[in-house]
């Protein structure tokens, strides 16, 4: 859409959910593009150049802070809102011990809120949350806070200045919120959010048949008794699923006892903020006249919103007022997992309900630190048994404990993927790897970069490192005896997706000077530096990408004048999405496109699928009778993750643009070349293979015959009717989904489950006929095979490495660390746009430097929840501590031009914490089993 053609009435229609049209305008910067400033005219071309990025679509706004957010708009930017903005905050409870008895806004004297909504009112009009976020989304009189920070009322004002006014008034005030006698916590006598556990005993060796394992044998779980998971208590090897995994968890603790070498520890974790830079906002206004909710939302997930939000308006008192629900998606959203399913779109809703006209929500970074979702604290137990001759890793023994806070968001999710994900780049033959997620008073926690993976895979390398230094043995030498081989099995009993180059890293790490001659380099520095000390350390991990669920779609189309535009459903979360599926689009069309659309929802009706159960619960029986229905599909559109884009987005672009090249510019092609140099005769044979043809500098060659440019192909393209856009769905459960679909004739089986086509403008008069519903040609799909739902119990199967190597300095008297330098190795697979990568490497390597180092919040009534929260007490890691201009790195080759783009948002950060911890230890030989390694801590133990 454009601004010219943009209005409430011409939104495309995308579903009705419970009887509620849900509509959206994509690309929300587009609405108003002297505010946004997104487009700068004499720059629009120029951001790539002969098919080869200069610098992101985004770049010139990022850098002349014209990129704008969600919650940088009001009602006047918005064409057709009423130009009255209203304004809305959330008073929260900063006590979870107490009865609550109601509020007391009698301090604010007569600048009182128009509206207090309370659970009273949420009550009546039968308002709640939808499933995923639990109950009492306003806490009601006389019940006790789940959580600190439990929302209690919101308050709605006509003007800022009221508004802002109260707020400073009511902030954190103790005679506002009423309580009255102590009841105890909420959390205390509630069952854990989830429990996992995988065993597995080695058979026929690393790659044979297991004894026992979760892929093989299935998962079972415990019951709960008083609050806590009770596992089963029979044990037999040749009883049940859950008798058999018992008795193969003995003999493990039996073998671990006895093992000559154990090293066991307690390791700790702590809470943190993702801080990300736009804190959460919502702009709503509720039309009564034309019936419709208007959203502006900050989410990364608008899709999963609408939905939610659509089943959630229809069961109140107000559903059958509303018949269209708009959300605006912007352009914008994320900050590493920070804004997936956040509660802040749903309470924005409510308020909008309730309001005169426009209200906007929107956290100031109080209020973001004391609502918004949280890193979750681990708790682990850990007992690693190593031979002592062959240095081979003989069991794994973990029991963990998460704090999931006051919600359960996706904490049972991130505890399995913690699970998973502990064993990093080793083959492990025997595991028992057990953990459960608690609900506490702490804020809730959610999806954060590193997804519990962070916190399990850090600890794994501390314990490599230490027993390296028992044993006496070279770190990265002793890695090497354990590294995990192609056709070995994880834990789970699954074979990893892929080469795996592990050992590669580790030889390339073993030569790097910064670990070759780091005992000269300690001596050197620690001469030169009295009063400091000095040490370098090493990690490595791999991060699993993907949720075993994942969805993409994604629409590619050529007009008639050469010019191309993609459309995909991700939005931009910091990553550059845009810029490197552009990229994916100029690999297969040999030029760019000139427009990429992100966070496009609503362009996907023409595919018509559905969804109908849990995608992890669907038996194989069910997924195989759904899957006769061509419209049926197990996930419809996925969220978007900061490492699902150039992997999983990348597969569905790529799909998209090879269908035009196949059924649209080839046979073009070739009708050129046969037309000019084979009168019109049939071209030769050699006219078959067009895995053989090439394009350079934008046009396409092929076996010596003069290039044909993307104008040319695309005119003929059009004027005879072929292939000029595809739109795809595909699935993926640790494996492609693979369908048949007939082109015009031909069957071509490809690697999706969904397909729709748009034919040239030449089309015949029956091709149009097909396109007259949507614009596309919806075809229908046969053969289709999905992967097996047993593949749910293998959890992971796609992998990303990375290592990292740091040096620092500690100063005796304070404590302080000084980092001097790292090194950075990743197997991204194939690059697709290689300074997009090492922005990744920079930023998650500041981000891990903050994890070891600084980040922190208590836990209890001292964190984030009693509202005291900010910048000035929580400190996140500066330049000054990033050794900013000391970082280097190696991005390895890819392995072939087939290799895949791999997902490495998240794991460039994980191997920085373990690097950093082993360099602290080597500089003060005092080793540090509890995050962040403060200054304070150091200098305690070196006393």
């Amino acid at each position: 859409m454009t601004t010219t053609d943009f209005s409430r009435r011409s939104f495309l229609k995308k579903c009705v959910v419970s009887g509620i049209a849900i509509y959206t305008a994509p690309l929300l910067w587009k609405m108003n593009q002297a505010k946004a400033g997104m487009i700068v005219p004499e720059l629009k071309e120029q951001w790539h150049s002969e098919g080869q990025t200069r610098f992101r679509q985004d770049g010139i706004a990022k850098v002349t802070g014209k990129k704008v957010y969600g919650r940088d708009y009001r009602a006047e930017d918005l064409q057709g809102w009423p130009k009255q903005q209203g304004h809305a905050f959330i008073l929260r409870a900063t006590e979870a011990d107490k009865r609550f008895t109601g509020i007391d806004l009698s301090r604010l004297k007569d600048n009182q809120p128009y509206k207090v909504i309370t659970a009273a009112d949420l009550a009546a009009d039968k308002v709640a949350f939808p499933p995923f976020f639990g109950d009492q989304m306003l806490l009601e009189e006389g019940q006790t806070p789940h959580y600190l920070g439990h929302a209690v009322a919101i308050l709605l004002f006509r003007d800022f200045a009221s508004y802002q006014s109260a707020k400073r008034a009511l902030r954190n005030s103790s005679d506002v919120i009423r309580f009255g006698e102590k009841t105890g916590f909420v959390s205390d006598n509630m069952n854990p959010y989830a429990s996992w556990r995988i065993i597995r005993a080695e058979g026929d060796g690393p790659s044979g048949k297991d004894l026992y394992s979760p892929l093989q044998d299935g998962i079972f779980f415990p019951s709960y008794k008083a609050n806590k998971e009770v596992w089963e208590s029979m044990a037999k090897q040749s009883g049940s699923v859950s008798e058999r995994g018992m008795y193969y968890a003995g003999q493990i603790a039996e073998e671990s006892s006895a093992s000559e070498y154990v090293l066991s520890h307690e390791y700790q974790t702590q809470s943190i903020d993702p801080m990300m830079m736009e804190a959460e906002a919502f702009n709503g206004w509720f039309d009564q006249d034309q019936q419709t909710l208007n959203c502006v939302l900050t989410s990364q997930s608008p899709q999963d919103v609408q939905e939610q939000a659509a089943h959630m308006l229809a069961k109140t008192r107000q559903g059958s007022a509303i018949k269209n629900l708009v959300i605006h998606a912007p352009y914008i959203g994320g900050g590493f997992g920070a804004k997936d399913h956040t509660t802040i779109p749903y309470y924005g809703m409510v308020a909008a309900l309730y309001a005169e006209g426009p209200v906007r929500l929107a956290n100031d970074r109080f209020e973001q630190f004391q609502a918004g979702i949280k890193r979750h604290p681990f708790i682990m137990r850990n007992r690693l048994a190593v031979d002592k001759k062959t240095l081979k890793i003989k069991s794994l023994i973990a029991d963990m404990d998460v704090d999931g806070g006051g919600r359960v968001n996706f904490t049972p999710s991130v505890a399995m993927v913690g699970a998973s994900a502990m064993q990093g780049i080793y083959y492990i033959p025997k595991n028992d790897l057990q953990v459960t997620a608690y609900p506490s008073r702490n804020p809730d926690c959610g999806s954060m970069r590193g997804y519990g993976s962070l916190q399990t895979m850090a600890t794994m390398e501390m314990m490599m490192n230490e027993v390296a230094g028992d044993l006496n043995v070279d770190a990265i030498d002793l890695r090497v005896a354990n590294v995990m081989e192609s056709g070995q099995r994880t834990t789970q009993g699954a074979f990893p997706n892929g080469a795996l180059r592990y050992k590669e890293m580790l030889k390339m790490a073993s030569q790097h000077p910064l670990w070759k001659n780091r005992t000269e380099r300690k001596a050197e520095f620690e001469s030169k530096n009295p009063g400091k000390t000095y040490g370098v350390g090493y990690g490595i991990t791999t991060k699993d990408y993907g949720t075993g669920a994942a969805a993409p779609s994604a629409v590619v189309s050529l007009k008639r004048d050469g010019t191309i535009e993609l459309k995909i459903g991700f939005v931009e979360m910091g990553t550059g999405t845009q810029t490197s599926q552009s990229v994916v689009v100029g690999d297969v069309l040999g030029n760019i496109p000139v427009d990429t659309g992100v966070a496009e929802i609503n362009i996907w009706d023409a595919m018509q699928l559905k969804e109908t159960d849990s995608p992890y619960m669907i038996s194989q029986q069910r997924q195989d009778e759904m899957a006769k229905d061509p419209r049926w599909t197990p996930v419809v559109s996925m969220a978007s993750a900061a490492s699902m884009s150039s992997f999983y987005q990348t597969h569905a672009t790529k799909e998209a643009a090879q269908i035009i090249f196949d059924h649209g510019i080839w046979p073009s092609a070739v009708a050129l070349w046969t037309k000019k140099y084979f009168n019109g005769d049939h071209a030769p044979i050699g006219f078959t293979r067009p895995d053989k043809a090439q394009w350079v500098d934008g046009k396409l060659n092929y076996a010596g015959y003069p290039p044909l440019t993307i104008a040319e192909i695309s005119d003929h393209l059009h004027e005879h009717g072929m292939v000029c856009s595809a739109m795809v769905h595909a699935f993926n459960r640790w494996a492609w989904t693979e369908s048949d679909f007939n082109i015009n004739g031909e069957t071509t089986r490809r690697p999706i489950d969904g397909l729709a086509i748009q034919y040239g403008e030449g089309a015949s008069k029956a091709q149009h006929q097909l396109m007259a519903k949507t614009g596309f040609h919806l075809l229908d799909r046969s053969n289709v095979r999905y992967p097996d739902t047993a593949l749910n119990n293998a959890m992971v199967t796609y992998y990303a490495p990375c290592a990292t190597m740091a040096e620092v300095a500690v100063t005796k008297g304070s404590g302080e660390v000084e980092l001097l330098s790292t090194h950075t190795w990743l197997d991204a697979g194939k690059v697709l746009v290689k300074e997009l990568v090492e922005g990744q490497i920079e930023g998650g390597l500041v981000m891990g430097v903050g994890h070891v180092l600084h980040e922190y919040l208590p836990e209890f009534e001292a964190c984030a929840g009693n509202g005291t929260w900010n910048l000035n007490r929580y400190q996140v890691p500066l330049a000054r501590h990033s050794a900013v201009w000391k970082q280097s790195h190696t991005i390895l080759p890819p392995l072939s031009d087939n290799d895949p783009n791999k997902g490495i948002a998240e794991v460039v950060m994980i191997p920085v914490v373990p690097a950093i911890t082993e360099a602290i230890y080597q500089a003060t030989e005092q080793r540090f089993y509890q995050l962040p390694i403060t200054a304070k801590a150091i200098k305690k133990a070196l006393s």
